[in-house]
């Protein structure tokens, strides 16, 4: 479900940056600015999923 997401999110128009230990530490959608830090892999997660929720 994590990967599907992801993958659904980047055609939207995000991006996601990574850390040099690649672990993801912010989201950002390029066309609205919108751009959200994840200080943990459990808020990314809780994210991705509350994001899935609303589709």
């Amino acid at each position: 479900m994590v990967i599907k997401m992801t993958r659904t999110l980047m055609e939207e128009g995000w991006a996601f940056i990574s850390n040099e230990s690649n672990v993801v530490v912010r989201a950002e959608h390029q066309a609205t600015g919108e751009a959200i830090s994840f200080n943990s892999a459990g808020n990314l997660k809780r994210w991705l999923y509350e994001k899935a929720l609303s589709y």
